[in-house]
Protein backbone atom coordinates (compact mmCIF):
# COMPACT_ATOMS: atom_id res chain seq x y z
CA UNK A 1 0.00 0.00 0.00
CA UNK A 2 1.21 3.47 -0.75
CA UNK A 3 1.22 6.20 1.73
CA UNK A 4 0.69 9.62 0.37
CA UNK A 5 1.54 12.56 2.37
CA UNK A 6 -0.35 15.84 2.83
CA UNK A 7 1.38 17.60 0.78
CA UNK A 8 1.15 15.42 -2.06
CA UNK A 9 -2.90 14.48 -1.43
CA UNK A 10 -2.69 18.59 -1.71
CA UNK A 11 -1.03 18.24 -4.98
CA UNK A 12 -3.32 15.27 -6.48
CA UNK A 13 -5.92 17.18 -5.54
CA UNK A 14 -5.11 19.97 -7.78
CA UNK A 15 -4.73 17.55 -10.49
CA UNK A 16 -8.02 16.19 -10.25
CA UNK A 17 -9.70 19.81 -10.32
CA UNK A 18 -7.88 20.69 -13.16
CA UNK A 19 -8.97 17.21 -15.03
CA UNK A 20 -12.89 17.42 -13.67
CA UNK A 21 -13.74 19.55 -16.70
CA UNK A 22 -15.34 17.76 -19.50
CA UNK A 23 -13.20 20.26 -21.97
CA UNK A 24 -9.96 19.48 -20.42
CA UNK A 25 -10.19 16.30 -20.18
CA UNK A 26 -11.16 16.41 -23.38
CA UNK A 27 -7.86 17.89 -24.62
CA UNK A 28 -5.89 15.87 -22.51
CA UNK A 29 -7.62 12.86 -24.15
CA UNK A 30 -6.73 14.11 -27.61
CA UNK A 31 -3.13 15.05 -27.06
CA UNK A 32 -2.92 11.49 -25.23
CA UNK A 33 -4.26 9.88 -28.91
CA UNK A 34 -2.60 12.23 -31.02
CA UNK A 35 0.73 13.43 -29.50
CA UNK A 36 1.78 17.31 -29.35
CA UNK A 37 -0.49 19.33 -31.54
CA UNK A 38 -0.77 23.34 -31.97
CA UNK A 39 -3.59 25.10 -31.02
CA UNK A 40 -5.40 25.36 -34.01
CA UNK A 41 -4.94 21.70 -34.55
CA UNK A 42 -6.53 21.46 -30.98
CA UNK A 43 -9.05 23.68 -31.78
CA UNK A 44 -10.25 21.77 -35.38
CA UNK A 45 -9.88 18.15 -33.52
CA UNK A 46 -11.68 19.50 -30.42
CA UNK A 47 -13.98 21.77 -31.93
CA UNK A 48 -13.79 24.11 -28.53
CA UNK A 49 -13.08 27.56 -29.74
CA UNK A 50 -11.69 30.65 -28.78
CA UNK A 51 -11.48 32.21 -26.30
CA UNK A 52 -12.93 29.10 -24.43
CA UNK A 53 -9.71 26.60 -25.70
CA UNK A 54 -6.89 29.10 -24.35
CA UNK A 55 -8.74 29.56 -20.87
CA UNK A 56 -8.79 25.70 -19.88
CA UNK A 57 -4.69 25.28 -21.62
CA UNK A 58 -3.96 27.56 -19.13
CA UNK A 59 -5.73 25.93 -16.74
CA UNK A 60 -3.73 22.71 -17.44
CA UNK A 61 -0.29 24.64 -18.34
CA UNK A 62 -1.06 26.02 -14.65
CA UNK A 63 -1.37 22.50 -13.13
CA UNK A 64 1.82 21.33 -14.64
CA UNK A 65 -0.48 18.91 -17.03
CA UNK A 66 0.60 19.97 -20.11
CA UNK A 67 4.17 21.50 -21.99
CA UNK A 68 4.40 24.00 -23.82
CA UNK A 69 6.39 24.41 -27.10
CA UNK A 70 7.24 27.38 -29.56
CA UNK A 71 7.42 27.42 -32.97
CA UNK A 72 7.34 30.73 -34.78
CA UNK A 73 4.22 32.13 -33.80
CA UNK A 74 2.56 28.77 -33.50
CA UNK A 75 2.45 26.82 -29.59
CA UNK A 76 2.63 23.61 -29.26
CA UNK A 77 0.94 21.53 -26.33
CA UNK A 78 2.06 17.84 -25.45
CA UNK A 79 1.22 16.09 -22.34
CA UNK A 80 3.36 16.35 -19.22
CA UNK A 81 2.95 13.08 -17.87
CA UNK A 82 5.44 12.77 -14.98
CA UNK A 83 3.20 15.59 -13.05
CA UNK A 84 0.30 12.73 -13.01
CA UNK A 85 2.17 9.79 -11.49
CA UNK A 86 1.06 10.75 -7.80
CA UNK A 87 -2.33 10.98 -9.00
CA UNK A 88 -2.23 7.93 -11.15
CA UNK A 89 -0.73 5.61 -8.30
CA UNK A 90 -3.43 7.27 -5.85
CA UNK A 91 -6.16 6.24 -8.09
CA UNK A 92 -4.81 2.59 -8.91
CA UNK A 93 -4.62 2.13 -5.31
CA UNK A 94 -8.22 3.14 -4.67
CA UNK A 95 -9.35 0.81 -7.64
CA UNK A 96 -7.34 -2.14 -6.38
CA UNK A 97 -4.85 -1.92 -9.25
CA UNK A 98 -1.27 -2.46 -7.80
CA UNK A 99 1.46 -0.37 -9.83
CA UNK A 100 3.07 -3.39 -11.37
CA UNK A 101 -0.18 -4.92 -13.00
CA UNK A 102 -0.49 -1.66 -14.50
CA UNK A 103 2.73 -1.36 -16.10
CA UNK A 104 2.50 -4.93 -17.59
CA UNK A 105 -0.97 -3.94 -18.86
CA UNK A 106 0.54 -0.56 -19.91
CA UNK A 107 3.24 -2.31 -22.11
CA UNK A 108 0.81 -5.13 -23.39
CA UNK A 109 -1.87 -2.35 -24.55
CA UNK A 110 -2.52 0.68 -25.51
CA UNK A 111 -4.59 2.58 -23.06
CA UNK A 112 -7.89 4.20 -23.95
CA UNK A 113 -10.21 6.11 -22.36
CA UNK A 114 -12.99 4.72 -20.11
CA UNK A 115 -15.20 4.63 -17.22
CA UNK A 116 -13.13 3.39 -13.94
CA UNK A 117 -10.42 5.28 -12.09
CA UNK A 118 -8.38 1.96 -13.31
CA UNK A 119 -9.08 3.15 -16.58
CA UNK A 120 -8.27 6.69 -16.43
CA UNK A 121 -5.34 5.81 -14.48
CA UNK A 122 -3.54 4.01 -17.48
CA UNK A 123 -4.54 7.35 -19.97
CA UNK A 124 -1.89 9.25 -17.34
Amino acid sequence: MTNFTDTQLDEITNVLKALAHDVRLKLMRTLLENGEKSVGELETMTGVGQPGLSQQLAILRKADLVQTRREAKLVFYSLAPDNLESTAKLLCALAGVSARDMQSETRSARPRAGGSAATFAKII
